[in-house]
Parts: structure tokens; C-alpha cells; sequence
């Protein structure tokens, strides 16, 4: 984001970092989603200064652009003396990055430093309070009372604009589990999120995994990441989104239910808006989720394709987080990335390569 605030000085932009963007100053986490800025700058000004500036008409975003280095979300206020409003205390820390201080004219610190979320009584929408604080638990250490909040079931949703931002910013954050936990309880992933919220109406078996439903074990699987990768959460977060909706076969409890979550999970993805980029993405990995385990016993016609994905290291890291949050160990992940590696070996060798070329036209003929 170097090169936009530099423009921002250039046109005589003031600005201060603040909401999300400030705190993860405070809390040296590094930062992620949305660069917040508040300015007293009219927008004109930001017009002016970015041809294609956008009004999202959300609350808590006067105004965004999308730069190659990121989303930059403005908050337009008065005066820089005044912090823009917010439903939680903490939100309202500003940071100003000229001269590295951070700036509390609100007397903030004892907030920032509690163990529980600090409300604001404002005008704001009823689901705003509830939104934040998932974002919060899930980025930083707060809790918070979930009748403080002051939504429940049949209030007011957020528009979709808003929903897809608030997933995005939870697969982003350390432990999405926490925000996505509060929502459940709250009864928000329901009214909002059914496709979801349909999991945590299925049983596990315990043979497999020590969680009770598959709601429980998709929030355990979120915390067996590595890195907050968008896209992996994603995967992650709908991969078992179909058995809801499989039906036993043989020995298989949930037959299908890779397939079927893929299309569910589609779906879901393109009614929040989210691009065709990541809805592709995602529909590969929940589709594929299963093979991995599998490669060692499938013919190479029906895996070479999958393993010639770039998408396939990613298919790897779910197969691993998923397998790590039940009763398996982690054996069959180190077994598919030895054969991920000899198959990538083998695809620079030529001789080799032609060979099983002439293997996969045998077996599909």
C-alpha cells in the first residue's frame, strides 16, 4: 500500500489509519484485508485522486478503491480530531503513520487491553454490533456477551456486499472459528447462511472424528491451518457442506457429498458475489477433497489432471487440516505428498512421460 498513500500525500490527502488497519498496528499482527483510513478530505478530493473510487454504502465505508496492492476503505469524517464512529470502543484508535504514534483522544487503552468488547450505543443497524464482533474475536483476543449485541433471529440482515466482506474477513483472520462460532450462536448463519448452517444438524461418526456434528468438525478443521490463505478457508469451510444433503451407499455414510458440496458451495459463493476467480477455485478443492487419500489405488488417467492443477499444493493443505482435526493420522497426507512428488519428477522425464501418455490412451480406450 506504499505507493497509495503516497499518492494521498501527493494530492494533499490527510489521513490517519484507523478500525481494523489501526489495531493490527497496535497488536503487531500483520495486517490483512482492507487498508482503513479515516481523512476530512471531501470526496471530491478522492475522486480526483482515484478515478475509480466507489461508494459501497455500507456502514463503516463512506467510500473504497481496488488497487493492485489491495482494497482501501475510507472513513470520511469531519474533522481528524473526531475518530470515526463505530459500535466497539477499540475501533476508534487511530494511528498516525507520518509519525508512527498512535493517537487516543479517547482514552482507549483500558479497552484496548480488556478481555471483553466494549459496546457503543449508536443508530447503526441492528446486525452491525454483532458483525463486528465476529470480526473482532476472530482477529484479535476479545470476547464478548452475546445479549449485549442486540440482534437475534428475524432482525434485519446485512446486504450481501456486506456478508461477503465480513467471510472474507473471517477466513482471513487467525481464528475464524471464534467469529463463525458467535454467529452460529447467535442464530445469524441460520437466517443468513443456511447452506451452512444445515451442518450442524448432521452427527459424526465417532470412529472418525472426536467432534459432535459436522458443523464442529468444519470449525475444528479452520483451526489446523498454517496460513489464513482466503481461498483455503473457503475450501475449508465448505468442504463438507454436501453431506447434509448424501445419502448412505455401501459403506460410504455420506456418498456424493464431495460432489453435491461442490455445487452447493458454488452457489453460495455467487450469491454473496464473490468472484469467478475464487468460486472456481473453491468448487475445485471441495470437489477433489476426497482424492488425495485416494491417489495410491486410482488409475493415473483420473488423477493426472488434478495433480497438474496449481491448485493442487492447496488441495494438499486441506487434505491435511481436514485430516488432523478427526481420528486420523497423518500418514495418508505424507503418503500423497510422495506421490505428488514423484509424479512431478516424473512428468520432467520424457521417456517416462511418454510412457504413461500411451498408458492413459490404453485405459480410456
Amino acid at each position: 500500500m506504499t505507493d497509495v498513500l503516497q499518492r494521498l500525500r501527493e494530492e494533499n490527502i490527510p489521513f490517519l489509519l484507523c478500525s481494523y488497519s489501526s489495531l493490527d498496528r497496535y497488536f503487531r499482527i500483520r495486517e490483512s484485508g482492507p487498508l482503513y483510513l479515516a481523512t476530512d478530505s471531501s470526496i471530491v478530493a478522492l475522486a480526483k485522486a482515484f478515478d475509480d473510487l466507489q461508494f459501497p454504502g455500507l456502514p463503516l465505508e463512506d467510500a473504497a478503491v481496488q488497487t493492485q496492492a489491495g482494497r482501501l476503505v475510507f472513513r470520511c469524517v469531519d474533522s481528524l480530531s473526531v475518530p470515526p464512529s463505530a459500535p466497539f470502543t477499540v475501533l476508534r484508535l487511530l494511528y498516525d503513520p507520518h509519525r508512527n504514534t498512535f493517537i487516543d483522544r479517547l482514552d482507549l487503552y483500558p479497552d484496548l487491553r480488556a478481555s471483553d468488547l466494549v459496546t457503543i450505543d449508536d443508530s447503526s443497524p441492528k446486525w452491525l454490533p454483532l458483525c463486528e464482533a465476529a470480526r473482532l474475536i476472530g482477529r484479535y483476543h476479545y470476547a464478548t456477551n452475546l445479549a449485549a449485541l442486540g440482534w437475534s433471529s428475524g432482525d434485519e440482515l446485512p446486504p450481501l456486499a456486506y456478508q461477503r466482506d465480513l467471510l472474507v474477513d473471517l477466513m482471513g483472520s487467525r481464528n475464524p472459528d471464534r467469529g463463525l462460532a458467535l454467529l452460529h450462536e447467535a442464530g445469524f448463519v441460520s437466517e443468513a447462511w443456511p447452506e451452512l448452517a444445515d451442518m450442524a444438524d448432521v452427527p459424526h461418526g465417532k470412529d472418525f472424528h472426536p467432534e459432535g456434528n459436522v458443523w464442529e468438525h468444519t470449525l475444528a478443521t479452520l483451526r489446523y491451518r498454517k496460513r489464513p490463505d482466503v481461498i483455503l478457508s473457503l475450501s475449508l469451510l465448505l468442504h463438507d457442506s454436501g453431506k447434509p444433503h448424501a445419502g448412505p451407499s455401501g459403506e460410504k455414510r455420506f456418498d456424493g457429498h464431495a460432489e453435491i458440496g461442490a455445487r452447493l458451495g458454488a452457489r453460495f459463493l455467487r450469491r454473496l458475489g464473490f468472484s469467478s476467480t475464487i468460486v472456481e477455485s473453491v468448487e475445485f478443492l471441495v470437489r477433489y477433497h476426497m482424492m488425495p487419500p485416494a491417489l495410491k489405488s486410482l488409475p493415473s488417467f483420473r488423477t493426472d489432471p488434478i495433480l497438474a492443477s496449481p491448485l493442487f499444493p492447496l488441495l494438499l493443505e486441506l487434505y491435511r487440516a481436514d485430516a488432523a482435526s478427526s481420528y486420523a493420522d497423518e500418514e495418508g497426507y505424507y503418503e500423497a505428498c510422495r506421490i505428488y512428488k514423484a509424479w512431478q519428477k516424473d512428468r520432467g522425464n520424457p521417456f517416462i512421460a511418454e510412457k504413461q501418455r500411451r498408458q492413459r490412451a490404453r485405459a480410456r480406450h
